[in-house]
């Protein structure tokens, strides 16, 4: 009866997070973590305290997440999977790293790695090779992150996770960018705005045409550039990000301020009204500074 009462728990908890009912989630998550307990099933108890850790963390809260996490890995037994194994190393990786312990960090994250590997667990390994190589990019090593983000990259598209893969490129790009290797980081970009738009995602599409945008403008492709712009505008104002749009109005706005002042002044005053409707008044006093500039 404990585990039928454990795993309803459980299957109550993820209704809950499914709902982003987290308080209700994390209350099944315990009965569950009990119910386990009285079963005398270690590895079900830790899996529930992987799932509280994961909704702690989820919520921002460090110290909970942490503690739960450590308990859950206490608790595995020999016989547990090593692939939930992993999930609990590498959440507890990510705790350590915003409370600020890299070195627990590095070593739960490799761990993780380790743990997915013997599980063959490839999506696993992909995640562990993005947290670390997020630790080396803070530590200032950013070949060695540019191989973890390469690694990762393969492993998300073996994997057929596409939007993974796209965020893995975006990562990629930016030590590339800031290397000094702005072609690189330009066919990185292009790819992850092709596999976010595959799968839909056309915020993040749009977030990533403002980061090419960007890039083109800083090796002087100017009209690329504005092209990347208004693609990214588009994209935000088919979707409802009004914020969004008035961004890459703006950039676009800037760019033709002295070849095209006419064109430019139109997009500015768009972007204001965007601003002033998103309810952003600084930004939108900002655009109208900019617009001034260019009627005077």
């Amino acid at each position: 009866m404990p585990k039928t009462q454990a795993d309803q728990a459980m299957m109550d908890a993820e209704r809950h997070v499914t709902r982003a009912e987290f308080q209700q989630a994390l209350e099944a998550f315990g009965r569950a973590r009990v119910f386990f307990h009285r079963a005398g099933d270690a590895d079900g108890e830790a899996l529930a305290m992987l799932r509280r850790g994961e909704v702690e963390l989820g919520q921002g809260r460090t110290p909970r997440a942490r503690e739960a996490l450590t308990e859950a890995l206490g608790l595995f037994t020999d016989d547990a999977d090593d692939s939930d194994r992993s999930i609990a190393e590498v959440l507890l990786s990510e705790t350590l790293h915003l409370e600020g312990d890299l070195r627990g960090a590095r070593r739960h994250a490799e761990a993780a790695l380790s743990r997915a590997a013997s599980a063959g667990n490839l999506y696993g390994e992909a995640r562990a090779q993005m947290r670390i190589a997020r630790l080396d990019l803070e530590a200032g090593r950013g070949d060695r992150a540019l191989d973890h983000l390469g690694h990762a990259r393969r492993l998300y598209e073996q994997t057929g996770r596409s939007l993974h893969e796209a965020t893995a490129l975006s990562a990629m790009a930016e030590v590339l960018r800031d290397t000094g290797r702005a072609d690189d980081a330009h066919a990185a970009l292009e790819q992850a705005a092709e596999l976010y738009a595959m799968n839909g995602d056309h915020l993040d599409e749009a977030t990533t045409r403002m980061d090419i945008g960007r890039l083109l403008a800083a090796m002087g492709a100017f009209d690329e550039a504005r092209e990347a712009f208004t693609h990214a505008a588009r994209l935000n104002g088919e979707a409802g990000h009004l914020a969004g749009e008035a961004e890459a109005l703006m950039e676009a706005g800037r760019l033709d301020a002295r070849a095209a002042p006419k064109r430019a002044l139109k997009m500015l005053r768009h972007a204001a009204e965007l601003f002033g409707h998103a309810g952003l008044d600084g930004q939108r006093a900002q655009a109208e500074r900019e617009a001034a500039v260019l009627r005077a």
